[in-house]
């Protein structure tokens, strides 16, 4: 964790020495802001793409979503609204705690960033056009993980400068790391239905982007496809909102999940990235015993286990397959637990 935390001083340190060189250069902390305060409760993650924020109907919409759900951090992306309008429409939101956005590097201010402050704290470490960079941690000041918020641009250039900024990210850095938001991209030519037909050009520097940093795509709940064209006739459905994840991420979050959901008026659904509720129950970490190896009945309990099928992309297989063998072979062990525990109380005994 000491590395880590060097890593995040040494980002941030170079940024004030690039800073103002380049607009799409480090940057340190912009338009920092104060909302209000509210208690702690579940960890939750929130991203929108909605499209415009100017209308009254539009903010309404969003505050009565937003009630009851008191999310940690909140992303919202391509507001539309001018510098000199966003502090009225933040008010009128039902999102507590501080804010950052990215009109300093785009006019139209793409990314807005909230989060509750009583829950967690957040270090903004770079800012683009495209993204905003942030380092994410307890109110104790302890780090927990990198998370990149995102709207990418429909121009080729811009899309191949994201992928690269993304890369040279994935170079200065360790750790649990997510990037969330609006892709404008789909990742297979099964993410859209409708419309002109997907090329596999479209998709390829992505998936390249993917494969070098490490970077898989969190499985959802809910209705696969993000976002629509609201159109009754000539529907086009597209899954171009997600989450991405290193291998640290998703280990890190393997009781979390992401839930699509209803977009209501708007174009896009809201993302909503959840802690399952059963695993703010403590309970004991397993523990793999090699001598399980050599215990009856073990190759055939990890083969029953294992070749069930499971829904979901692969990675994502996996890791549900081997939460699902844990129970299976703490059972098979029990004797084992059996014979330490008897050690014990023979060695009180002498």
């Amino acid at each position: 964790m000491e590395a880590v935390a060097e890593k995040v001083e040494v980002i941030v340190c170079s940024s004030e020495k690039k800073q103002g060189s380049n607009e799409e250069e480090w940057s340190t902390m912009l338009k920092v802001g104060r909302c209000r305060s509210v208690p702690r409760s579940s960890t939750m993650i929130i991203a929108w793409n909605l499209r415009g924020l100017n209308k009254m109907g539009k903010i309404k919409e969003i505050s009565s979503r937003f009630v009851g759900l008191n999310p940690d951090i909140v992303v919202l992306i391509e507001t539309r609204v001018k510098d000199n309008k966003a502090g009225a429409v933040r008010n009128k939101l039902n999102l507590r705690g501080e804010y950052v956005d990215n009109y300093q590097r785009h006019e139209n201010g793409r990314i807005w960033v909230f989060w509750n402050d009583n829950k967690v704290g957040l270090t903004v470490v770079k800012v683009t056009q495209q993204m905003i960079h942030c380092s994410i941690h307890d109110t104790m000041g302890r780090w927990r993980y990198w998370l990149t918020a995102i709207y990418v641009m429909n121009q080729l250039e811009h899309r191949q400068k994201l992928w690269k900024d993304i890369e040279d990210i994935q170079c200065n850095q360790q750790g649990p790391w997510c990037i969330i938001g609006d892709f404008n991209n789909v990742v297979t030519s099964n993410d859209k239905i409708g419309g002109r037909q997907v090329q596999e050009h479209e998709y390829k520097d992505l998936c390249s982007m993917m494969e070098r940093t490490g970077l898989y795509e969190m499985d959802s709940t809910g209705d696969h496809f993000t976002w629509t064209n609201k159109q009754r006739d000539n529907a086009i459905y597209s899954r171009i909102d997600r989450i991405l994840g290193n291998i640290d991420w998703h280990q890190q979050h393997m009781d979390f999940t992401l839930h699509i959901m209803s977009p209501s008026v708007f174009d896009h659904a809201m993302l909503c990235l959840k802690e399952n509720q059963l695993s703010r129950i403590q309970r004991k970490h397993f523990k793999f015993r090699n001598c399980l190896v050599e215990m009856e009945g073990y190759s055939n309990t990890v083969a029953r286990s294992w070749n069930e099928h499971l829904p979901g992309r692969h990675m994502y297989v996996v890791w549900k397959k081997l939460q699902r063998l844990q129970p299976h072979l703490r059972a098979l062990g029990k004797p084992l637990r059996d014979v330490q525990r008897n050690i014990v109380l023979v060695r009180n005994l002498l």
